[in-house]
């Protein structure tokens, strides 16, 4: 599926040290699976999604290419939903998940979130 105009998307972002990494990509790992079990990519039933990825970057001094990587890693969770109700279904089926108190312990790297933003470009119409 294409994200659309119209839909919804939950971001976030976090810059965290170098040394966690395996905590942080492990956690990731999980919700991947968690996030296969429980939305859906047709059908009418929430959280009907259209698009999960997490990615990686090298987090710059400064954010200057020519002063090198600073030792952390910028992590971007982007999921993109049908309805506003997406991600409200997200989040409920998220509390009972044991790995949503990993997640709060990354709270300190978090940098950013939006949550239900409205796709107002895309590709598609």
């Amino acid at each position: 599926m294409t994200t659309n105009k119209s839909q919804f998307t939950l971001t976030t972002q976090w810059i965290i040290p170098d040394e966690k990494k395996s905590e942080v990509e492990a956690f990731f790992a999980e919700h991947e699976v968690w996030m296969r079990e429980t939305h859906n990519l047709s059908g009418n039933d929430e959280p009907r999604i259209v698009d999960y990825s997490v990615s990686k970057a090298p987090h710059y001094i400064d954010n200057d290419l020519e002063k090198g990587p600073s030792g952390k890693i910028i992590y971007s969770l982007h999921e993109v939903y049908v309805t506003d109700q997406g991600a409200m279904k997200h989040f409920e089926l998220w509390q009972s998940h044991p790995a949503a108190e990993k997640m709060a312990g990354m709270a300190e790297y978090q940098t950013d979130m939006s949550f239900n933003a409205e796709v107002i470009a895309s590709m598609e119409s």
